[in-house]
């Protein structure tokens, strides 16, 4: 059995992302574009249908949560579809079949996604998710690089996307640090070394370089779009 503490930073974790993704859809609107990238779009949504829905549905507090991160992600899956071609219209050969490629995105994505969780013997979705988390983090440096402009983006979608993969860290730590009958971790300095030096699943040493590689690429892509706001005359914390 987890721990309260687990059950907590999970639920704290994905409304941090349902901040994210409102942002996204906010921001897509305002921009008239799409604001997360297609492959890590097709990815994402393909890992959250994929945990939520068939593979032990509603199994826990998690799993019954990522549906509402699906069913919002179906919203940015349709501003793709209607302004990819916007963003693709000087492609050669691309533009006039770019909104197509949101839906190729997650035909491609969702066969790997949904293996992965078998192959990897992943029932938790951690390999998976945060493969899949350290695609898109990088993937939106990528975005902001190619468009050369913050649209589409915010910092407070950045910042939420941030805190979003911390408590889910946060969530996966506890789940190794603590348990029903012993709530909280035996100390601060415990916590840290217990869950860095942890070798087997939920929380291994592959994974814990995952975080780490999100961490440092969201870090990046914040300070980088601070510059970009800064750069178009754009107030960074009034750009919602």
């Amino acid at each position: 059995m987890i721990s309260q503490v687990v059950v907590v930073t999970g639920v704290i974790c994905t409304l941090w992302w349902l901040v994210a993704y409102a942002g996204i859809i906010h921001r897509g609107f305002r921009d008239r574009t799409y604001g997360m990238p297609i492959a890590a779009l097709g990815a994402n949504l393909s890992w959250e249908a994929a945990y939520g829905l068939f593979i032990n549905p509603f199994a826990d507090h998690i799993h019954t949560l990522s549906i509402a991160w699906l069913l919002v992600d179906l919203v940015i899956l349709w501003q793709a579809c209607r302004y990819a071609p916007r963003e693709f219209g000087d492609a050669p050969g691309v533009g006039r079949y770019a909104r197509f490629l949101p839906i190729v995105a997650v035909v491609v994505a969702y066969p790997i996604v949904y293996l992965g969780f078998f192959e990897f013997n992943d029932p938790d979705g951690e390999y998976t998710g945060f493969g899949v988390n350290c695609l898109m983090s990088l993937l939106f440096l990528v975005m902001l690089v190619r468009r050369d402009s913050p649209r589409g983006q915010s910092l407070y979608i950045a910042i939420a996307k941030f805190f979003g993969t911390f408590f889910a860290w946060l969530a996966t730590a506890l789940t190794v640090t603590t348990s029903a009958t012993q709530p909280w971790p035996r100390s601060f300095g415990s916590f840290w070394v217990d869950s860095f030096r942890h070798d087997s699943y939920p929380l291994t040493p592959l994974i814990n370089y995952l975080y780490l590689v999100v961490f440092v690429a969201d870090i990046t892509y914040t300070v980088a779009l601070y510059r970009r706001l800064k750069a178009a005359n754009i107030r960074p914390w009034r750009h919602i």
